[in-house]
């Protein structure tokens, strides 16, 4: 890489379209770099990470045993807190079971994205109620 990002000016940043070619380059040196960085970043906490989650285990067991909600310390408060997670594992049986009892609560009111997109491509406009919005980014792909 020849420049750093904090090297390149606003001119450079706009390129000509005879140098879209070293601005794409550039652009895939530096995501490159930053995903090593990401890396090996992950991989000196991985070590940090694994010695949290193996204290949390012994923290959480200790709150189990002793039958504590939490357990204030000189160094700090341990807390017992719930995670909860509803996926569905049978499609068929959640849908007829909401269908027939009516149980509409079970669900999540929300506009399907991908239905929305051919609706809008369809008809040339959002469905009442619905606000669609198309962004656009770069992207890069390595050559």
């Amino acid at each position: 890489m020849t420049a750093h990002p904090q090297q390149l000016s606003q001119h450079q940043m706009t390129p000509a379209p005879a140098s879209i070619d070293a601005r794409v380059d550039q652009y895939v040196q530096i995501r490159d770099m930053i995903r090593d960085m990401e890396k090996k970043h992950e991989e000196a906490i991985k070590p940090y990470k694994d010695a949290l989650e193996q204290l949390g285990s012994v923290l959480l067991n200790h709150l189990n045993t002793t039958g504590l909600e939490s357990a204030r310390t000189a160094s700090g408060t341990v807390y017992r807190s719930e995670r909860v997670s509803a996926t569905i594992q049978d499609v068929s049986a959640f849908w007829g079971y909401v269908e027939g009892a009516k149980a509409w609560e079970l669900i999540d009111k929300r506009a399907n994205k991908t239905a929305v997109t051919d609706y809008v491509k369809n008809n040339g406009t959002a469905p009442p109620g619905v606000n669609y919005n198309v962004s656009h980014i770069v992207g890069v792909r390595r050559a």
